[in-house]
This record gives C-alpha cells, sequence and structure tokens, in this order.
C-alpha cells in the first residue's frame, strides 16, 4: 500500500525527527549506506519521501544528526588517574560506540565533513592526553593516528566477524601494548 498522501488524520500520530533519525539508524544499522535512502525510509515510516526531507533536512543533515546521537558523550573527559589510563578510557568508549554503529563511522570515513562536535572534542581530548603523557612533536601525531586507526580497524573487524568472535577484551590488551610503549 503506497503512503498516505497529504497531512495526517486528527488524533493520528504525527512524524517527528527523533522517529526519522531512530529508523534511519536502523536501516543504515542492517543495510549499510546504499540502504538509507530517502524512499526507504519513506517506505518503513509509511510516509512520503518529502515528510522524511521535512524532518531530516538533506542526506548530510540526516547523517551528521545520527552522528551527533551516535557519539554523544565521546568527548566526555575520562576521570583515570594517568594520562595512559585515560587514552585506555577514551579509546574504549570510543571503540564501544564505534562497534555498536559501523556503517555510521564508514559514512563519516567517506565524508570527513560529517565529523561533529563530539569527535572533534574527543580528538581533542586524545592529543591532550598524549601531551599530558609527555609525547610532543610528530611522535605525538604518529601516535594520534596509531590510536584512532587500530580503534576503526578493530572495530570494524568485530563487526564483520561472527556475532560475539571480538569483544572489548579483545580490544585492550593490544591498545594497552601501545600505551605501555609510552615513556
Amino acid at each position: 500500500m503506497p503512503p498516505r498522501m497529504g497531512r495526517p488524520p486528527k488524533g493520528s500520530r504525527t512524524l517527528s525527527k527523533d522517529d526519522v533519525l531512530q529508523k534511519a539508524l536502523e536501516l543504515l544499522d542492517e543495510g549499510g549506506s546504499k540502504a538509507l535512502t530517502f524512499k526507504a525510509l519513506a517506505a518503513a515510516l509509511g510516509v512520503t519521501p518529502m515528510a522524511v526531507a521535512h524532518h531530516a533536512g538533506t542526506r548530510d543533515e540526516m547523517i551528521a544528526s545520527l552522528v551527533a546521537i551516535a557519539f554523544e558523550g565521546a568527548d566526555a573527559p575520562s576521570e583515570a588517574a594517568t594520562p595512559k589510563l585515560r587514552l585506555r578510557d577514551l579509546m574504549t568508549r570510543y571503540c564501544t560506540q564505534v562497534t555498536r554503529h559501523p556503517e555510521l563511522a564508514k559514512c563519516i570515513l567517506e565524508n570527513p565533513s560529517l565529523i561533529g562536535p563530539a569527535l572533534t572534542g574527543l580528538t581533542r581530548l586524545i592529543e591532550a592526553e598524549i601531551t599530558a603523557a609527555g609525547v610532543s612533536g610528530s611522535e605525538a601525531r604518529t601516535l594520534l593516528c596509531l590510536l584512532v586507526d587500530y580503534t576503526h580497524g578493530f572495530a570494524f573487524a568485530a563487526t564483520a566477524a561472527p556475532r560475539g568472535a571480538l569483544a572489548a577484551d579483545d580490544f585492550t590488551p593490544s591498545l594497552d601494548w601501545v600505551l605501555d610503549r609510552i615513556e
């Protein structure tokens, strides 16, 4: 049955931006970036593609909103005692968030303009903790890239593996190995 055109009847549930974003994240998680179309989203919600666009904006605006939701709190400082432990906490928390929504992380890697304030703030926190650990210059940049790339690589491998084959307990030993090399 095609979606109803026009305004919803009185007394019916109205569509909200949260409804659209929740369903968009489900479609993205289940089918990847190619499955997240306005047409598919509209069909899943029982509305027109224009209704989706009205609530979500452009595709990039919608994905940017999803990034804000999925990575909320990524930029929260760690309360751990030392820079190494704070780095461990930040990276483990981020890995958990990426593992929940790897298709969203892929969208960000394809279009870095989708990086939101939480992820920019996380990068600044990581850089500050690297500096606090006494690493500077090109070594600091190398360590930042290594930590972020390892985290993405692990998260993507964990989501591609059979369910439960890789978990945070598998992530942290290698992370600790890297962090233990900071002098």
